[in-house]
């Protein structure tokens, strides 16, 4: 097999590249096969991959790895961390692949155990590089984040490992050395996946071996949850190990992914919630404990309405050429509730609005949404539009505003869409299928939220504008426990928890700053339908 060196330094990566196969193609028609980039797990190299890169060979070009000290490649002074590892990575695309700038140049990236973190890490930090990725029994289980913990589960996989792969992995092991084996293992222990996956835009393909011991099924569940655009797949009868012998299945799903083909399964909302919540939530002693610490950040920012006076006068001031920010708080809040999400907002350069006059938002969801529509009717909309980031209620109300301006039924008729020129909406934590435990309150703006409510379900029904919502929502939510998914929109989990915490978390800021440059160039294409009452 041709082989190839890259050096940085003292850190070296050996390339192996097999013949690829003269019929290999994209898809009949003429596209540009694609080229695999596959990153072994920790202590491999790139035989790990047996027959795979021969399969794959047969659809594109195939660039098989030994990370630094593995296989063919020398080790360094130190091990890198797998943030150092992904920049190094990303180095070695840019070299022998280009840029990024055309779609030639973007690869599918195959990472297994602590390759998945790798290719996971790279695709966050260079996205321009990368439009599809595959993790395979991707680690690090966050419950089980000790190195005694991961020797266990290891042990526990030997039980219903290959011969062959257990024979291959021996000897990998032998080969690196122990010394270096166990060097590499820290980085990979305090390596964050559960942070890093929600950054990821590219198309990932998520697959466990279904008797993976080593990543059991809620984490790998997690990990298709935590990024915003996954599908999962297993593959049947296969350990952790999962790839050296019977690659048929897995290079399907494999080829199948680079086709854009959807070759695994989205997850229910049930099933996203219940992973997030067994991998990221903790025993139930924890939960509670995030749910208490919850109502008391609640409660501390509601104490700082009673002392708010009028927004920073920062906010007025930003970059002009993106789009400005309109913010809608939830029940019972104002403003200032939202204030370090909003500073977080202003800090990326965006305008913050803020419409007085709402008061502790109370009245019901389509009343609100049209004294809102008149509010900023009044001022006319700056040239990069604007865009709404609301939370919780204040997303209901967002979606009620886009709606009715695609619709033509609101205050503004059908000049509504192109004078307000809103964009989309950026929601937290909002209830879009409402809240069974909204019968527990008996202020009607709190049994609003009834998932029997009929603008709830006339929300929940009306999916016209869904495609213009990022709905942002974190591991646990007491207050919604249905779940803030919307179907049609874009769904991005956070690593945090709490209903209120949301609104402070560095990552869902993160995220709310994404999702506004997504929106920024969408514009509301009104449509002919009956008015909505």
């Amino acid at each position: 097999m041709p082989a190839r060196t890259f050096r940085r330094g003292d850190r070296t990566i050996v390339v192996h590249e097999p013949e690829r196969a003269e019929t290999s193609v994209h898809e009949p028609g003429g596209d540009a096969a694609p080229t695999y980039v596959l990153v072994h797990g920790l202590g491999m190299a790139a035989e790990y991959w047996g027959g795979l890169d021969e399969r794959l060979a047969q659809s594109g070009r195939v660039l098989a790895l030994d990370l630094p000290g593995f296989g063919d490649s020398p080790k360094p002074a130190e091990a890198l961390t797998v943030r150092e590892t992904a920049d190094l990575v990303a180095e070695l695309l840019v070299e022998v692949l280009g840029d990024g700038r055309s779609a030639a140049a973007r690869p599918v990236l195959v990472g297994h155990s602590l390759g998945a973190q790798v290719v996971a890490d790279l695709a966050a930090r260079h996205p321009e590089l990368v439009d599809r990725i595959v993790l395979v029994g991707p680690s690090v289980n966050p419950r089980e984040r000790t190195a005694h913990q991961q020797a266990a589960r290891f042990l526990q996989d030997i039980a219903v490992m290959d011969p062959f792969a257990f024979a291959r992995g021996v000897f990998a092991y032998a080969e690196a050395g122990l010394r270096w084996v166990l060097a590499n293992l820290r980085p990979m222990l305090e390596h964050r996946m559960e942070l890093v996956l929600p950054l990821v835009r590219a198309d990932v393909l998520v697959i466990r071996g279904d008797e993976d011991r080593v990543v059991p099924r809620y984490w790998a569940q997690a990990v298709a949850a935590l990024a915003p655009h996954a599908v999962y797949a297993e593959v049947p009868g296969r350990g952790h190990e999962a790839v050296p012998r019977q690659v048929g299945p897995i290079g399907d799903l494999i080829v199948g992914h680079s086709r854009g083909n959807r070759v695994g399964s989205v997850l229910a909302p049930h099933e996203r919630r219940a992973a997030l919540s067994k991998a990221l939530g903790g025993s139930t002693t924890t939960r509670v404990g995030w749910v208490l610490r919850d109502y008391g950040f609640g409660a501390r920012r509601r104490l700082v309405q009673l002392v708010a006076r009028r927004p920073p006068e920062r906010w007025r001031t930003g970059d002009p050429t993106l789009p400005d920010v309109v913010l809608v708080p939830g029940v019972h809040e104002h403003w200032s509730f939202l204030a370090p999400l909003a500073d977080a907002l202003n800090g990326a350069g965006h305008r913050i609005t803020i419409v007085q006059g709402l008061g502790m938002n109370r009245r019901s969801v389509p009343e609100t949404s049209r004294m809102l529509q008149r509010a900023l009717a009044r001022v006319a909309a700056p040239p990069a539009g604007r865009v709404i980031v609301a939370h919780s209620k204040g997303g209901l109300i967002g979606k009620h505003l886009l709606t009715d301006l695609v619709r033509g039924s609101g205050p503004l008729g059908s000049a509504g869409a192109a004078r307000l020129d809103v964009r989309g909406a950026v929601t937290l934590a909002t209830p879009y299928a409402g809240s069974a435990r909204a019968r527990w309150f008996f202020d009607p703006s709190m049994r609003a939220f009834l998932p029997t409510d009929v603008t709830i379900v006339e929300l929940q029904r009306d999916a016209t504008v869904n495609e213009h919502i990022v709905s942002i929502f974190g591991t646990l939510d007491a207050h919604v426990p249905e779940g803030s998914a919307l179907a049609g929109a874009t769904n991005v989990v956070v690593p945090a928890a709490g209903h209120f915490r949301l609104t402070a978390s560095p990552a869902a800021h993160r995220a709310a700053i994404d999702a506004v440059a997504a929106l920024a160039d969408a514009r509301l294409v009104p449509v002919d339908a009956p008015s909505r009452p």
